[in-house]
């Protein structure tokens, strides 16, 4: 507290000839989310590189953004990032206040950290409003890394891959904008023959929640031979009560798995694969939609995920990948059209590339169907995420995704040279001085290439 001080006089300083200018046009909400092209009237500092470092090990100069607004609000978030050992954290310390020129006074606002008020709530729901109002200063905090023997996140769910990916494949939390984070929460723990996989997208409200748990039950007896290798898992992901009604339905999928390794190495493992899957609603929980799924998948020590397989419907309406990243978002017809039809093959293969020390998250997916030997419906879907800044990105979440209709006749390395049938979505915070941009793209063309777009832009001038 003591060295912010000092910062926050240098702001009030180096921005009060801003503060005694009249606006030219209406005040501007300080939440700056534009939906139109504009230019930001306010005038704000970001990415500030300090004197001093109060992380350990970061490689991160991004410590301090600011803001301030000509009817004087201003904004302070300081963001020390701290790495100890296994342990990897980012906190996000916001000051907010109100600066007048004549008569000359100051304001700070301490209600972000004050504990909220109590009023007739029991003391277990207090406690959890105590712990939901806090836990907007941690970005993130990580232990470890990916199929060690103890993995755990807190934050913001990025690559997320339950098993094999029956379930969930390759997961971005895509339910929140590239500048917000969430209290998501991911634990791997990996016991010798046994493991545990559990997820939730938001500890305090969560819309997706899964585990698994697996083991080898034959791992203890030696005239088991090969069998020893075999790992049956059970898998469950579900969206847990809630208010919204469009989760009035909540769809949950039950995995059965069963997998055998074959080729074991450090560095990487491949193994052969099988799944029955069910997917049950609060009024058909006894009469599920059956489908099931089998194939190869395999990962590297801790940064690529793959997996190739074939998905088949037994019985009811069953839906393929229903846990995409944008399921929060996704409309009824969407939905609806992910339904596989029985006698219809669904192929896919997904390669996930998860660098998270530096925030950096890539996932290839194509995919297709076979009705009567005959393929149809092939799509090609890449994306990026980048949740550090890195090259004067910010954050970053941009999909690319293909669609090759059966009318076109197009093939894949050839389509990939067109924009025709394809659609882009992008929402990227960049920095480039003297600016800092805000940039959102949607963009979808046809056909024949015509694109229908929107883009949308907020541009903050950096004072220091």
């Amino acid at each position: 507290m003591k060295k912010l001080i000092p910062l926050l006089c240098i702001l009030i300083i180096i921005t009060a000839p801003l503060f005694s200018q009249e606006a030219e046009s209406d005040p501007v909400d300080p939440g700056y989310e534009q939906e139109v092209v504009e230019t930001d009237q306010r005038a704000s500092f970001q990415w500030v590189e300090l004197p001093f470092s109060p992380s350990v090990g970061t490689n991160s100069g991004s410590l301090l953004e600011g803001e301030a607004t000509s009817e004087g609000f201003f904004r302070l978030s300081y963001m020390p990032e701290v790495r100890l050992g296994p342990f990897n954290a980012q906190f996000d310390f916001k000051f907010t206040g109100q600066l007048s020129i004549d008569p000359f006074d100051i304001h700070l606002d301490f209600a972000d950290w004050q504990l909220p008020d109590r009023g007739d709530e029991p003391l277990e729901q207090w406690a959890k409003a105590i712990a939901y109002h806090y836990s907007r200063f941690i970005r993130f905090m990580q232990w470890g890394r990916r199929y060690e023997p103890v993995y755990a996140r807190y934050g913001k769910l990025m690559g997320i891959t339950l098993g094999d990916g029956a379930l969930i494949n390759g997961f971005f939390d895509q339910g929140v904008d590239v500048r917000s984070s969430r209290p998501g929460f991911e634990l791997m723990l990996n016991l010798g023959g046994t493991s545990l996989h559990f997820i939730t997208n938001d500890l305090f409200a969560p819309t997706l929640t899964a585990w698994r748990f697996s083991a080898k039950p034959l791992a203890a007896v030696v005239q088991a031979a090969e069998l020893r290798k075999v790992e049956l898992g059970l898998s469950w992901a579900y969206s847990p009560p809630s208010f919204d009604t469009s989760f009035l339905h909540r769809p949950q999928f039950f995995a059965l798995d069963g997998s055998y390794p074959i080729y074991e190495w450090e560095f990487l493992n491949l193994s052969l694969f099988g799944n029955l899957i069910a997917e049950a609603t609060d009024g058909a929980f006894f009469a599920p939609a059956l489908g099931w799924r089998w194939g190869l998948w395999g990962h590297t020590k801790n940064i690529l995920v793959f997996n190739a397989s074939i998905t088949n419907t037994i019985d009811g309406a069953f839906h393929g990948e229903y846990y995409s990243s944008t399921f929060e978002n996704r409309s009824a017809s969407e939905t609806d059209a992910l339904l596989l039809p029985i006698g219809t093959q669904r192929l896919d293969a997904t390669l996930n590339m998860n660098i998270s020390r530096y925030g950096v998250y890539l996932r290839t997916k194509m995919s297709g169907h076979l009705t009567d030997s005959s393929y149809h419906d092939y799509q090609f879907v890449t994306s990026i995420h980048i949740d550090k800044r890195l090259f004067n990105i910010v954050s970053l979440d941009f999909t690319y995704e293909k669609l090759y209709p059966t009318s076109t006749g197009e093939r894949f390395f050839e389509g990939l040279k067109t924009l025709r049938n394809v659609a882009l979505n992008a929402s990227m915070v960049v920095k480039a001085k003297p600016y800092t941009l805000d940039l959102g793209l949607n963009a979808s063309f046809d056909d024949q290439g015509e694109a229908t777009y929107k883009l949308s832009t907020a541009v903050r001038v950096t004072i220091l």
